[in-house]
């Protein structure tokens, strides 16, 4: 049983293979970011207009993200003028930088002041009661871990495991666990050990739990192709792979931000992947892994600037393509 595939969660990461140098991760500090986090949590407003001065450094400074957000914004949008295709990178920059200021207030304190509605719910309710648990696909899109806290709320019961890195020994990770309150009582399944997350994962959903996590981004590990916005991509295989070794049925889930303090979650219609007559493992594997990228393709194009990948994803290995990009 492989599951090595399993993707890393941290938004903001730079590059894949193993690479996790983190965009601005430690610029001014952690103290400079709960400074942050402080004034969100009662002037949020105020603390939006200090991200924008940030983030217009970072589009100055930061080439590889500004290049490759423009790459991926052009197979969104073609055709954009040479100031379009600039003026909309500082979007896609400054709506990464709201959706983290976003997740640090919504998910420590629940008086956080912002309205979360639903769209295709009863999807996962009828995914519910299935003894075989419930396998939640997300990517680097959106928001995605406000809206686990709130699986309960909807009347669901059983267990949420939420797959993420999580290292004790990295200080970000101590910062979003001190700080991100509202999953203290999650359970999470840490990726620093491929294996160990491969084995955890098989084990909840046996336990017919709920286990949620990511699936656009590749590190370490056994990949499967899929199109992506006209081009090929490799996604890691482990979700894929847990999909169709457990047969849990699957659903897409994506927490998008509408608007100043509004999200919504939208959820797919459950799929089950299991092997049939004259079909090999790998090609199921392959039909999940292009169903998944299908559903990301359609957030895409609703809500392109929600997508926080900020290398060359299409690039074979992962690493950032160095080009200029004034053209």
């Amino acid at each position: 049983m492989e599951l090595s595939g399993m993707s890393e969660t941290r938004i903001g990461t730079e590059g894949a293979g193993g690479v996790r140098a983190r965009w601005g991760a430690k610029h001014c500090g952690y103290t400079a970011n709960a400074t942050i986090l402080w004034i969100a949590m009662r002037f949020l407003w105020v603390s939006y207009v200090l991200l924008w001065f940030s983030i217009f450094y970072f589009f100055i400074f930061s080439g590889k993200a500004r290049r490759a957000s423009m790459m991926y914004l052009d197979r969104v949008t073609p055709g954009r003028s040479w100031w379009r295709r600039r003026v909309d990178t500082y979007r896609h920059m400054r709506a990464f930088g709201s959706l983290l200021l976003d997740r640090g207030v919504m998910l420590t304190s629940r008086r956080h002041g912002f309205h979360i509605s639903g769209e295709g719910l009863e999807h996962l309710a009828a995914a519910g009661d299935d003894p075989n648990g419930v396998v939640l696909l997300t990517a680097h899109f959106g928001n995605a871990e406000i809206g686990a806290p709130y699986i309960r709320e909807m009347g669901l019961k059983r267990p949420v495991n939420l797959v993420m890195y999580r290292n004790e020994a990295d200080g970000t990770e101590r910062f979003h666990a001190t700080h991100h309150r509202l999953l203290a009582d999650m359970k999470v399944i840490s990726t620093t050990d491929p294996l160990s997350a491969g084995l955890k994962i098989i084990a909840a959903l046996r336990r017919g739990e709920m286990v949620a996590m990511r699936a656009d981004r590749k590190m370490d590990g056994k990949t499967v192709g899929a199109e992506l916005l006209g081009g090929q991509v490799e996604l890691p295989s482990g979700p894929f792979v847990a999909a169709v070794l457990s047969g849990a049925p699957v659903l897409s889930v994506y927490t998008v931000r509408l608007g100043y303090r509004t999200y919504r979650c939208f959820m797919s219609p459950a799929r089950r992947y299991t092997v049939g007559e004259g079909e090999t493992r790998d090609e199921v594997i392959g039909r999940a892994a292009k169903d998944f990228a299908g559903d990301l393709e359609k957030m895409l194009r609703r809500f392109p600037l929600q997508w926080s990948n900020f290398y060359d994803f299409w690039e074979a290995g992962g690493e950032p393509r160095r080009h200029d990009d004034t053209t």
